[in-house]
């Protein structure tokens, strides 16, 4: 091997060692990123569920509102309906 090619693969090794050595900067700093945006994505998913949650219990207490305004106005119906039939007997 002449000293020129010698020289040209160090060079090669060099270049290999290089890049390796970037992919590994570039892979530590694309890590952090990965790992921020999976827990991005898991606040996003519990801030969800606990949005989700709060409207299913706002849901359920307007149900028994309903059901609560809705029985009293049909007593009311009823009582009405009795003084009605009995003012006409």
């Amino acid at each position: 091997m002449t000293n020129h090619s010698k020289a040209v693969a160090g060079n090669s090794v060099a270049r290999l060692a290089a890049c390796a050595g970037m992919a590994f900067v570039l892979a530590g700093a694309l890590a952090p990123a990965a790992a921020e945006e999976a827990s991005l994505r898991d606040g996003a998913r519990k801030a969800g569920h606990a949005t989700g949650s709060v409207a299913r219990e706002i849901g359920h207490g307007a149900r028994r509102a309903g059901k609560t305004i809705g029985g009293a106005a049909k007593e009311a119906g009823r009582e009405f309906r009795r003084a009605l039939k009995g003012k006409s007997d």
